[in-house]
């Protein structure tokens, strides 16, 4: 089979190698932006790999195609955007990485993820700092996309629960803390906060009348753990 695989990311781009060197894949094309996509012959092509892809792919390109992705949440109210960031800063700590079909709906207002149905999963860790939660992405993408080659075209698609709650997507403003919101919170809910906003992602940072105070990274003690 031959497959477009759709990254950008840093995390991301390790992943590749593992999707073309699959015993299933003849040809595996690497791109990286959605003008290259654009300019693909689709019809030449099985199946489309994305991993971290933030752009919608739209009616033209999944219309023609088959299209999969990952995403990194177990709850619906999480396929909105940014779903790292809002788990850790909810106290979430485990969560699931998952194999989503990559449709488009342009009623839905959720972030590709539009009919809820997915087919592997793994246990994704929230609890370290930036840097330790893309390497798990980058290792658990790998099994995934391997999971989902292995059982191709045999796939079992499963639909996660709906939800009515929904957490939007944040803004890079969102990564501002006043002194009265930092003053109000927890040493817990600080960490998860800054943590979540480690590169690559805008950091960040409490503001006041003489400038911004940007928080790049953080490390926690609970009182309640002895090592």
């Amino acid at each position: 089979m031959k497959v477009i695989y759709l990254a950008y990311r840093d995390w991301a781009m390790p992943v590749y190698e593992t999707v073309a060197k699959h015993p299933k894949v003849s040809e595996c094309l690497l791109c990286k932006t959605h003008k290259e996509l654009l300019d693909i012959n689709l019809s030449e092509f099985d199946l489309i790999v994305s991993c971290g892809w933030s752009e919608e792919l739209g009616e033209d390109i999944t219309s023609k195609i088959e299209a999969i992705g990952v995403h990194c949440a177990e709850l619906d109210r999480y396929s909105y955007g940014t779903p790292i960031q809002l788990q850790i800063i909810d106290g979430i700590t485990r969560t699931k990485h998952r194999v989503f079909s990559f449709t488009y709906d342009k009623d839905s207002k959720r972030a590709h993820t539009h009919n809820r149905l997915y087919s592997h999963e793994v246990d994704l860790d929230l609890s370290g700092n930036m840097t330790d939660i893309l390497e798990q992405m980058t290792v658990t993408s790998k099994v995934l996309f391997n999971r989902y080659l292995d059982d191709y075209p045999n796939i079992q698609w499963k639909t996660w629960d709906a939800e009515d709650i929904v957490r939007p997507k944040r803004k890079p403003e969102d990564s501002c803390l006043t002194k009265e919101q930092f003053i109000k919170m927890d040493t817990e809910q600080l960490y998860n906060f800054f943590r979540c906003l480690e590169y690559p992602y805008p950091n960040g940072y409490i503001e006041d009348e003489k400038g911004k105070l940007y928080i790049k990274n953080v490390s926690y003690k609970r009182k309640d753990i002895k090592k």
